[in-house]
């Protein structure tokens, strides 16, 4: 339980127009204030307005996108009672005959379409259309709503930001006008500057990432026959952001609800929040068979076409789980900048996962292959001799199963083609992408691969997800969620501080290092001359490993997220001291040599972030047989930093620049997150002979 940090107040918040000062354009005399300007008094959501407007590309794509989303809900509600009421699909079938029809005629389309005066409706049909208008109307009110809102906004972007086409520009350049449009538009007390528009558009978020990191929402679960299983749907996000952000925690969008911020009140406000959980686990139950209902259409709609393509695309492919979503998120990342970093870490991920092979599978499935694909082929070669073998009752429906069945089964048997890199190697690859290590395994271990399944799933992992999530949701609230209440009100309490003219914003997001760094992930060689630090190694850097704080991340997630905001924002000065000193130590580490990194625009305005080691770096001084994982992973780390270190000087784009100085120092920071425990434990095991040498290496910080 978390008990040693309290509420943090910079300054008392008050009311919005003490906080908000709205600095008119000139009156257009004919509508008076403009059109976004009603919209200024909630910042938080003002902002989220603007990022949405430039990442959905403007007023037409958002205009048309609602349009069309309209007519497909229409379509789903119209097609299945279409589907399940307008067709006699006894005639279809042919068990028997249309009226005036004899066995040798065809079935044509009005013979099967039943009249419109046959039809028959139950009362719960009736109930179920009812609820589907109403939800149509619902997102018809919602379209209508949000077009008059991004006209405004689009009025915003061509009046105070100087944009007629928001696609013409990127995030960052919006971002820059939006800082010095703030004397004409709007002003906060303080400056308006990157960290504080970032905290208003993720104030939520950074509190969602904080919960994952610190376990303590409850999506962890041990199943037995299973083992431990990651469980996280859409429906279950979505109960879980309400619940802590919509409910009896947040007085607004802003503000953090007093009772919480009192410690005496914490047992009043974990009451509350419990009968929220019983609440929205109960409506949950209540609708549980519709939306199931609906899950369901939707995803055979979707991929009913693609599984009949192509299975294996459809099914066997994987892609990054929601979970992975949370757990691989830096504090104070946007959602576009989140995907850029996953999607270029597909690749890498797929191999990574593709270089496992399991033999009781791959035998299994070269059996299921052999069997259907000779099946298959007799079907093939008799329907060439006669195709009339194709209008064999459920032939067609045969061969596309089975053909759906061997595309499956080649998902398991590992390629002819040797892979050109090791599993440490490939580990590497995905860690250069993704920034943060699922587990603490050695990478070719089965623990490896099961803790990476759950950030890299197949895609019909997801799909089953889905479809058992409105039964599991209100079973996790209430079983679940409802007993960590007031695990949840201590953290929220803790972890919070109070920013004048923002409101009230996760520890985390203001990346303290000296108040919430990890000792593990802190290195500190800012008391060596500029001559030691020249080809300093990541093996020689030592640090006193104090006990680690409770009001720490886990992961490096603080210390990781500090440079990438860094790299994302070259513009932004640090807030104090702590932070400029950890970004100046990462430099010193990571570039000994600048002269490599002259005339790189990006990283000049940055961080210059070359290779941490060269080729010949000895391995770690203890050399003992149960240190060879680590010097392998360690190897791979350094083999990969030379390859980035290459990318950097070959790149084109400023962006190629930024992402390959984060790789170097996410790969630098856990290669000396990895050889800080490690020499900790050796200490540990010379004090204390009988302790083991070498457990699995837990970079989090546990």
């Amino acid at each position: 339980m978390m008990t040693n940090a309290s509420y943090q107040s910079f300054a008392e918040i008050g009311d919005d127009a003490n906080h908000v000062m709205i600095h008119m354009l000139p009156n257009d005399g004919r509508h008076g204030l403009r059109s976004w300007q009603r919209y200024i008094h909630d910042l938080d959501d003002f902002f989220a307005k603007v990022y949405k407007y430039h990442q959905k590309s403007g007023f037409a794509c958002i205009v048309i996108s609602n349009i069309l989303e309209l007519i497909q809900i229409l379509f789903i509600i119209i097609f299945t009672i279409f589907l399940y009421h307008c067709i006699d699909y006894d005639i279809l079938f042919k068990n028997k005959l249309p009226d005036g029809g004899s066995n040798t005629s065809k079935v044509t389309i009005s013979d099967v379409l039943i009249p419109y005066h046959l039809m028959t409706f139950s009362l719960t049909e009736v109930c179920l259309i009812i609820m589907a208008l109403l939800f149509w109307f619902f997102k018809l009110f919602r379209a209508i709503r949000s077009a008059f809102i991004n006209h405004a906004i689009k009025s915003f972007y061509s009046e105070a930001l100087h944009v007629s086409d928001s696609t013409l520009f990127t995030w960052q350049d919006i971002q820059s006008r939006l800082i010095q449009a703030q004397h004409v538009c709007l002003l906060q007390d303080g400056q308006l500057n990157e960290l504080v528009i970032y905290n208003r558009l993720l104030r939520h978020h950074n509190y969602m990432i904080a919960l994952v990191n610190k376990g303590l929402l409850p999506i962890h679960y041990k199943v037995p026959f299973i083992g431990e299983l990651i469980y996280l749907s859409k429906g279950l996000q979505w109960n879980f952001k309400h619940l802590l952000f919509n409910t009896s925690v947040f007085e607004n969008n802003y503000k953090l609800n007093s009772d919480v911020k009192s410690a005496s009140n914490r047992l009043l406000c974990a009451q509350q929040f419990e009968r929220d959980c019983l609440k929205y686990a109960f409506v949950n139950l209540l609708f549980c068979p519709v939306v199931a209902f609906w899950q369901l259409l939707y995803i055979i709609y979707t991929y009913a076409e693609a599984v009949k393509r192509d299975p294996s695309m459809a099914l066997g492919s994987r892609g990054w789980s929601l979970y992975a979503k949370w757990f691989c998120r830096h504090f104070n990342e946007l959602d576009h900048q989140l995907d850029e970093r996953l999607n270029s870490g597909y690749k890498a991920g797929t191999k990574y996962m593709n270089s496992f092979t399991s033999p009781i599978l791959e035998v299994l499935a070269k059996f299921v292959s052999f069997i259907a694909g000779t099946i298959v082929s007799v079907l093939i070669i008799l329907t060439v001799y006669d195709e009339d073998v194709m209008t064999v009752e459920h032939v067609i429906t045969i061969v596309t199963l089975l053909g759906a069945l061997i595309a499956m089964s080649r998902a398991f048997i590992s390629s002819e083609i040797p892979s050109r890199y090791t599993h440490a190697e490939l580990n590497a690859k995905v860690l250069e992408h993704i920034h943060y290590k699922p587990h603490g395994y050695a990478p070719y271990t089965s623990q490896a691969r099961n803790a990476m399944s759950n950030v890299f799933q197949y895609k019909i992992v997801g799909i089953l997800e889905e479809l058992i999530s409105p039964l599991a949701t209100p079973y996790i609230l209430f079983r679940h969620l409802r007993p960590r209440a007031l695990e949840i009100i201590d953290f929220f309490h803790n972890y919070t501080v109070e920013i004048t003219g923002t409101g009230d914003v996760c520890t985390f997001a203001m990346m303290n290092i000296r108040e919430n760094g990890n000792p593990l992930w802190k290195p500190n060689v800012s008391s060596l001359s500029a001559n030691d630090q020249k080809g300093i190694k990541v093996d020689d850097i030592v640090t006193d490993i104090p006990p680690l704080s409770t009001r720490a991340t886990e992961n490096g997630k603080l210390e990781l997220s500090l440079i990438h905001f860094k790299l994302t924002n070259p513009n932004w000065s640090p807030n104090n001291d702590s932070q400029k000193k950890f970004i100046d130590n990462i430099k010193s580490n990571c570039a000994p040599n600048e002269s490599q990194m002259m005339g790189r625009s990006g990283l000049n305005s940055s961080l210059r972030l070359s290779s941490v080691t060269d080729g010949n770096t000895p391995p770690p001084s203890d050399s003992s047989s149960s240190n060879k994982e680590h010097d392998i992973e360690t190897n791979a780390y350094r083999n990969e930093r030379e390859r980035l270190l290459n990318a950097i000087s070959n790149s084109v784009t400023e962006r190629e620049e930024r992402a390959a100085a984060m790789s170097l120092s996410s790969l630098f920071l856990h290669q000396f997150a990895s050889n800080s425990i490690n020499r900790s434990r050796a200490e540990q095991t010379e004090s204390h002979p009988l302790l083991p040498s070498h457990p699995h290496t837990d970079t989090s910080g546990h």
